[in-house]
């Protein structure tokens, strides 16, 4: 497991069956959202510069773009006057997508390997403290979720001159997750307290339904048909029914959770908790079955293929 945790400023990776360190990285203070390339190459990591939305700060201004076998930094890609970046994610074509929270911009970097300076298209949201954005394998379609503005914006990162979709969802939408092929976007409300189904198509709000307190996450179990949030200030996770929002299961944590990783075979979900830990619990059962230690409020997650390990071999 790839691992951010924040307040160690760092990227760290563990062995996911006995929890043991396999790697730490340094980073600038408060990395936060990452994302990994198909072939597990490269990690691009949004220097986001302060804990939480929450907190006043423009330190943040690059992607720190890791090696992931050789666990050290490739190269910094320069963001300018774009602070703050937070969302971030790769399309079907491999290239890179950086939201700037401070200015509302997703910045558009066609080739993330070139490693050189510049940006190749940089588009305006429409919203106002862009947080995270979802976006369709082709790239053409990106849908960010705007904190203070309380909507989410649909527009094109290619085409600055089609003015974005406000689709308003409740106060402070904050978690999304895309099914495309299905045409349904879910996305959850920290101050609403609900989850909005919202139809790609039409760009209509199909239904919405209630959530435990502060749900800043969502995502979606396919084998099961049901839908996860992490409610952080509520200190659980719940489980929903997917086609008619009925919360199925609630399970407290031993702390906020923070972010949430479903294994490839949806057997287990792995939650990262702001107590230094994370937990792996059965989805079938919802039983703890793993605990390990980590360092200072651990988030974002990606595992890796079995075996990776082998790349890092003493090196922890």
């Amino acid at each position: 497991m790839m691992l951010i945790e924040k307040c160690s400023h760092c990227v760290s990776w563990y062995d996911i069956e006995t929890g043991a360190l396999q790697g730490r990285l340094g980073l600038p203070d408060y990395p936060h959202e990452f994302v990994v390339d198909d072939e597990f190459r490269y990690a691009y990591i949004g220097h986001y510069g302060v804990q939480n939305s929450g907190i006043d700060g423009t330190d943040g201004r690059s992607v720190i773009v890791v090696d992931i076998r050789k666990q050290e930094v490739a190269h910094i890609y320069d963001l300018g006057e774009h602070a703050r970046p937070h969302g971030i994610g790769l399309d079907g074509q491999g290239r890179l997508y950086v939201l700037s929270e401070w200015t509302g911009y997703l910045l558009v970097k066609e080739n993330p390997r070139a490693f050189d300076q510049g940006w190749d298209h940089i588009t305006p949201t429409g919203g106002s403290k862009c947080h995270l954005f979802a976006l369709t394998e082709d790239g053409q379609t990106a849908y960010s979720m705007n904190l203070t503005s309380g909507d989410v914006t649909v527009f094109n990162p290619y085409d600055a001159a089609v003015a974005p979709v406000s689709i308003k969802t409740g106060e402070k939408p904050e978690g999304r997750c895309l099914r495309e092929a299905e045409g349904i976007l879910y996305t959850s409300q920290r101050i609403s307290n609900t989850v909005a189904v919202i139809d790609t198509g039409s760009l209509e709000i199909l239904r919405s339904f209630p959530t435990p307190d502060d749900p800043c996450r969502i995502y979606y179990d396919g084998k099961r048909n049901r839908l996860v949030t992490m409610n952080h200030h509520g200190g659980s996770f719940s489980v929903f029914d997917e086609a008619t929002g009925e919360m199925l299961h609630e399970q407290k944590t031993p702390a906020n959770p923070l972010a949430l990783c479903i294994d490839d075979e949806a057997a287990f979900a792995y939650i990262a908790i702001d107590c230094e830990q994370v937990q792996r619990f059965n989805l079938d059962t919802f039983e703890v079955v793993q605990t390990f230690d980590t360092g200072k409020e651990p988030d974002v997650m990606v595992i890796l293929p079995d075996g990776f390990s082998k790349h890092w071999e003493g090196r922890a």
